[in-house]
């Protein structure tokens, strides 16, 4: 039994103003062949899940091409079609298959698609046939479509958020496809589409409404001709139309039961609508909270969501850290935080390990962002930028690359990490350890995400404060201009009614 195995995976934040071309994936993850075994085989991401899966199922898996890169801006036309074409080609000149693995992300948009991901399942659809099953999976922050559903057998999407279950999820994705192969089941799927937003402050899957919404998915799993059960969460800082939540029931060939239970889970979701929206701080009360909090031996973390990295933010907001230095935020290991910077990177560079400078850091990239703020301080290390993370981290990461990289102490007490590649935020304490930090020993850590980085502080925090900062993944939602999404829709509409 042959299965292809093949993705290209981005989460597009269509108001990012740094667009996603060809050389933001070739200077990422653009692997073709045996080069995905190398870096995934024993990773905790999803193609990890699907070896797993071939060595379980005891299937031939042909790993084929996989790109991907930190969330950023729309991917251009030219990226698309080469990385889309090359794929295809080796899909096609590969075969015949018995099936295919699908490593999509579904918040993809492309100057020319503004559904990606189902773009890419018709043509592997039309690579292989009506007759070939092809099975994909999809982040939590998912936009499924009726396009990704007419051109699969099954969607199989990740149940917690941060994304611990990657692949938990794509064993069960290969479990099906290979019982379709073989004739014992015959996957039917129904989509509802709610007309909602969930607010990214609010998709964490381990406590409030999201894990009662999860707990659904969870029951309905449990029934007799269930296949699988997802949550689309959505992405909210896609400009599409498609945006919102969904959910997605799979059953073996009982549409009523698909339809049934997926509008059951739509209907629960739609009765929580009120509690799934914005309710964070803002950053004065945020920093505020954070300095007053009572003393002890853990540190304070403050999600920078308005410079969510894991949803397309720039990495070098500076809100919350000229918020700290106003409120007088200082002493010895008073602030952790990084900053996306190679201007500085390189300025700390040239001048060397134990040198005391004075430099501006941050804002580089836009101004809705913040201002570079002036700092002084001891150049303590710089590295390479690159660590390995073997401990579970948000969608299973394994080796990142952060590029050259510096740690500044500042005369505040603060420690700045300043980098090279914008990455894909917080998202493992190894960042700072691989330079010789503790973060466990800072009063107040800010993190470049909103949800990513919980996998790895929430160990080490006394709190978790979600800041409502500005910038390109802000809470507000008043703060963006959408031309594109559905209307209506909560909470943007309070009307909305669904039926």
């Amino acid at each position: 039994m042959r299965i292809a195995a093949l993705g290209f995976h981005h989460e597009t934040n269509t108001f990012q103003s740094v667009k996603t071309d060809y050389e933001s994936f070739a200077n990422f993850e653009f692997l073709r062949g045996s080069e995905i075994a190398d870096k995934h085989s024993t990773s905790k991401f999803t193609l990890a899940g699907y070896f797993r899966g071939a060595e379980k199922f005891e299937f031939d898996l042909v790993p084929l091409l996989f790109a991907f890169t930190g969330p950023t801006g729309t991917i251009t036309k030219d990226a698309f079609d080469r990385i889309s074409e090359e794929m295809l080609d080796l899909l096609a000149q590969n075969g015949p298959w018995d099936g295919v693995l699908l490593a999509q992300h579904g918040g993809a948009v492309t100057e020319e698609y503004p559904d990606m991901d189902g773009e890419i399942a018709r043509r592997v659809r039309d690579v292989v046939g009506t007759d070939t099953p092809v099975v994909m999976t999809l982040d939590l922050h998912c936009n499924i479509t009726q396009e990704q559903v007419a051109n699969t057998d099954a969607i199989v999407a990740f149940r917690t958020n941060p994304h611990l279950d990657a692949v938990e999820r794509a064993v069960e994705a290969s479990e099906i496809l290979v019982k379709t192969i073989r004739g014992e089941v015959s996957p039917v799927q129904h989509l509802v589409q709610v007309p909602m937003m969930i607010n990214i402050v609010k998709q964490p899957t381990a406590f409030g409404p999201m894990r009662e919404i999860m707990d659904d998915v969870d029951e309905v799993l449990k029934k007799s001709g269930v296949l699988t059960a997802s949550c689309g969460q959505g992405f909210p800082y896609a400009d599409v139309d498609q945006m919102g939540v969904t959910f997605l029931v799979a059953t073996n060939g009982d549409k009523a039961l698909a339809k049934q239970q997926a509008k059951w889970l739509a209907r629960r979701a739609w009765d929580r609508r009120t509690e799934l929206q914005n309710d964070s701080p803002s950053i004065k009360e945020s920093i505020s909270r954070a300095m007053n909090a009572p003393l002890g031996d853990k540190p304070t973390v403050i999600m920078d969501v308005g410079d969510n990295v894991g949803g397309g933010g720039t990495a070098d907001s500076t809100h919350l850290l000229a918020e700290a230095i106003r409120q007088g935020l200082n002493g010895e290991k008073s602030l952790l935080l990084s900053l996306f910077d190679p201007t500085a990177v390189q300025t700390c560079i040239d001048a060397g390990v134990g040198s005391t400078i004075t430099l501006k850091v941050g804002a580089g990239t836009d101004q809705l962002h913040g201002e570079p703020v002036v700092v002084t301080g001891n150049i303590r290390a710089i590295t390479d930028g690159k660590f390995e993370e073997t401990k579970p981290t948000h969608s299973g990461l394994r080796f990142f690359d952060y590029g050259p990289s510096v740690a500044l102490d500042t005369d505040d007490g603060h420690t700045i990490v300043l980098h090279t590649v914008r990455g894909i935020g917080n998202m493992s304490r190894e960042q700072y350890y691989s330079i010789g930090i503790s973060p466990e020993q800072y009063k107040v850590i800010i993190c470049k995400g909103t949800v990513s980085p919980r996998a790895a502080y929430e160990p080490i925090s006394r709190e978790i404060i979600m800041a409502n900062s500005p910038g390109v993944t802000s809470a507000n939602m008043s703060n963006f201009s959408y031309e594109n999404r559905r209307v209506p829709l909560y909470p943007f509409e309070l009307e909305t009614k669904f039926d």
